[in-house]
């Protein structure tokens, strides 16, 4: 944190400035958008991107009934619910590191077995900053997006973020 009395650059948190004792506990440290994506990174919900309908499957589905969704749905993953409510996510990255090259049958393995699970999910009202966030610290690259209920509306994916974002320096 930068002192405004003396332009000292002290530690993050620190409450009095290192070298000249100035209060830092007044300083608004609120950050402050710099640019256009900026700003939609920190105050845009996710329900401003209006995400694509996501594709459902249900536990028993086989890997390839999953894997043929995905293709006819152009998505890069299934949302694993019963009632709406998430129970996992199966996606692209779970089919090559977990079921490809290993003597798994895709006509008689299910979804069930190689899901992702239990599922983060977000809220539409969260910011793109806290769902890319999310995303980073889980290593995922979409992430459904539920309501008050827990019923799933939706998934967020990292593509689209990006397209949004970039939508926004044009």
């Amino acid at each position: 944190m930068i002192c405004p009395h003396c332009n000292f650059d002290n530690y993050a948190g620190e409450e009095v400035c290192e070298r000249c004792l100035h209060d830092l506990t007044q300083i608004d440290t609120t950050p402050r958008p710099k640019n256009e994506v900026h700003r939609s990174l920190i105050e845009d919900p996710v329900s401003k991107l209006a995400p694509p309908p996501y594709a459902p499957c249900r536990p028993q589905e086989t890997i390839l009934s999953a894997a043929h969704l995905m293709k006819k749905s152009r998505v890069g993953c299934v949302i694993v619910e019963e009632n709406r409510i998430p129970l996992g996510i199966f996606t692209e990255r779970d089919m090559l590191m977990k079921v490809i090259g290993r003597s798994v049958d895709p006509n008689q393995a299910t979804v069930r077995q190689f899901m992702t699970s239990p599922v983060e999910a977000v809220r539409a009202s969260d910011s793109l900053a806290y769902v890319l966030n999310k995303m980073s610290i889980g290593g995922y690259r979409h992430v459904p997006i539920v309501d008050d209920a827990g019923h799933v509306s939706g998934v967020i994916s990292v593509r689209t973020i990006l397209r949004y974002l970039a939508n926004q320096l044009s």
